[in-house]
């Protein structure tokens, strides 16, 4: 789960992707550990979406009144900030269940490295692939090129 401020726009096809891999952290945390449960797996997808809209909204403002706590903590306050929007996705869907404060700030951290790894995961994927591409591109420039050097052409200046 990305609790970064680089929140996208919720018409981006970004902000889907981001829930999509939110979703599959929630649905891998609620089965991996029993402090939290989720009902199905389009429960997780509704516990994504609400997480990732809580994000883009009220996300913002929360860290704007506490700013001088997250300033004295140096940003670890963010911590309690996205357990509280777990805990408020929780109360606001029923198939979505944590269990207390500190559930919810362990399953926010938990969320967020599998969210992270899920990503890393993708990335290194485009990454290759646009390598891959890159070579490819470069290749076929260099054959062009040998192409090019080696037209033959009639001279058809006179040299009498």
């Amino acid at each position: 789960m990305n609790f970064s401020n680089d929140n996208p726009s919720i018409l981006s096809a970004k902000f889907w992707v981001k829930t999509l891999i939110m979703a599959i952290s929630i649905f891998i945390t609620c089965y991996l550990f029993s402090f939290a449960k989720v009902d199905g797996v389009f429960n997780a997808l509704l516990a994504a979406l609400i997480i990732s809209l809580l994000n883009a909204f009220l996300k913002p403002v929360l860290v704007l009144f506490s700013l001088p706590i997250m300033v004295t903590t140096l940003g670890l306050f963010n911590l309690v900030i996205n357990a509280i929007i777990i805990l408020l996705t929780s109360y606001l869907l029923k198939g979505f269940e944590v269990n207390g404060f500190w559930d919810a700030f362990l399953f926010s951290i938990i969320i967020t490295v599998i969210s992270f790894i899920i990503d890393l995961t993708i990335k290194l994927y485009q990454t290759k692939k646009q390598v891959e591409n890159s070579f490819k591109a470069n290749k076929n420039n260099n054959n062009l090129e040998e192409k090019v050097e080696e037209t033959d052409y009639e001279d058809v200046t006179d040299k009498d």
